[in-house]
C-alpha cells in the first residue's frame, strides 16, 4: 500500500467513521438529556456538538500516524487542529450551559465588560483568541506567510503581521460559523463549505508547507484532498440528518470548533496577501452581523435561500 492510499485509510476510519460510529451510539443517551426549543418552538436535544470531543482524538492520532507515513502527510496538519478544536469545543459548552444569552454581539460582551461583568461570550472570545494565537505561532514556521525563526524570538515584521492576522483569521472563522447556527444545517453547510476550499488549498499547497518532502506528483494532490476533506466533513456528516431533521441542536459546542479548525485549515496554506484578504473579509461579516441579519440576506436571496432550506423539514 502506498503513503498516499494509506493516508486516505486513515482519514475515512479516524476522521469519518469514528465519529459517525460515536455519535449514532451517543444519540439515545442526548435524546435523554436536556432539551431546548429551537426556532419554530420544536423540542430538539443538546450536545451534537460533543462529535468535536470524538473527533479531536481522532484527529491527533491520525496526525501522529501521517508523521510515520512521511513528512508530506496532510495528516499532521491536524495534530494541531485536535487541540484547537478542544479549547473551542469546551469553551462552547461552557457558554451553551452557562450562558444567559443577555448579552450578544461584540457589543455586549465589550460592554458587560466594560461595567466590570465577564460573559462567557467574552471569556469564549478571549479562550479562542488565545488558542488562535499559539496555533498561528506554530504555524508561522512553515505556512507561506510565516517567518522560520519566530517562536525563537527571531522577530520580522512580515512574520509578526502574518501572525496577528492568522490569528484573527482563525478566531473571526470560529465566530462566524456560530452566527450561521441558527437554523437547521445552516452552519453545516457553511462549514462544508469551507472544509472543501481547506482541502482544496491543501492539496496545492502541500510542496509549501512540507518542504522536505518529495515533489508532489498530480496523484499525490488529490490524494491530498481526499484525505483533508474526510478529516474535516466527518464531523458533519456524522451529525447532519440529526440537525437537518431537527431533532438535535450543535450548540456553541458544536459551531465554534467547526469554525476553528476551518480556520486554522485555511491559513496555513495561503500567501501573506491571501492571509490578509481573508482575515479582512471574515472581519468584515463578523462586524456586519452586528447590524445585519444573516437570516434576513438569506431569506431574500433565492440562491441562498434554496441552499439554506435544502434539506430541512417543510
Amino acid at each position: 500500500m502506498t503513503a498516499a492510499a494509506a493516508q486516505v485509510g486513515v482519514a475515512l476510519v479516524l476522521g469519518f467513521l469514528v465519529p459517525w460510529g460515536f455519535v449514532h451510539l451517543l444519540v439515545p443517551a442526548l435524546a435523554q438529556g436536556k432539551v431546548t426549543e429551537n426556532y419554530r418552538g420544536r423540542q430538539v436535544f443538546l450536545g451534537l456538538g460533543i462529535v468535536w470531543l470524538v473527533w479531536a482524538g481522532c484527529a491527533i492520532v491520525a496526525g501522529v500516524i501521517g508523521g510515520m507515513l512521511g513528512p508530506g502527510s496532510v495528516l499532521q496538519v491536524f495534530t494541531l487542529a485536535g487541540p484547537l478544536a478542544l479549547v473551542a469545543f469546551a469553551l462552547g459548552m461552557v457558554d451553551d450551559a452557562l450562558g444567559t444569552g443577555a448579552d450578544r454581539g461584540f457589543k455586549g460582551h465589550f460592554r458587560a465588560l466594560a461595567k466590570g461583568r465577564m460573559t462567557t461570550g467574552m471569556l469564549k472570545l478571549v479562550g479562542v483568541g488565545t488558542a488562535s494565537l499559539v496555533v498561528a505561532l506554530v504555524v508561522s514556521e512553515f505556512a507561506p506567510w510565516g517567518s522560520e525563526g519566530l517562536m525563537r524570538g527571531e522577530l520580522s515584521a512580515g512574520g509578526i503581521s502574518g501572525v496577528v492576522l492568522a490569528t484573527a483569521a482563525i478566531a473571526l472563522t470560529s465566530n462566524f460559523v456560530n452566527l450561521t447556527d441558527l437554523r437547521p444545517g445552516r452552519a453545516l453547510k457553511a462549514y462544508s463549505v469551507l472544509a472543501l476550499l481547506a482541502a482544496a488549498l491543501l492539496a496545492f499547497a502541500l510542496g509549501g508547507i512540507a518542504p522536505a518532502a518529495p515533489p508532489v506528483q498530480p496523484l499525490d494532490g488529490v490524494a491530498t484532498f481526499i484525505t483533508a476533506a474526510l478529516m474535516l466533513l466527518g464531523p458533519a456528516a456524522a451529525v447532519l440528518r440529526y440537525d437537518l431533521g431537527e431533532l438535535g441542536m450543535l450548540g456553541d459546542a458544536g459551531a465554534n470548533p467547526m469554525g476553528a479548525v476551518a480556520g486554522m485549515t485555511i491559513v496555513l496554506t495561503l500567501p501573506l496577501w491571501g492571509l490578509a484578504f481573508y482575515s479582512f473579509a471574515l472581519l468584515a461579516l463578523n462586524l456586519a452581523s452586528e447590524r445585519v441579519s444573516f437570516s434576513a440576506v438569506i431569506e431574500g436571496s433565492a440562491p441562498l435561500r434554496w441552499v439554506d432550506r435544502l434539506g430541512r423539514l417543510p
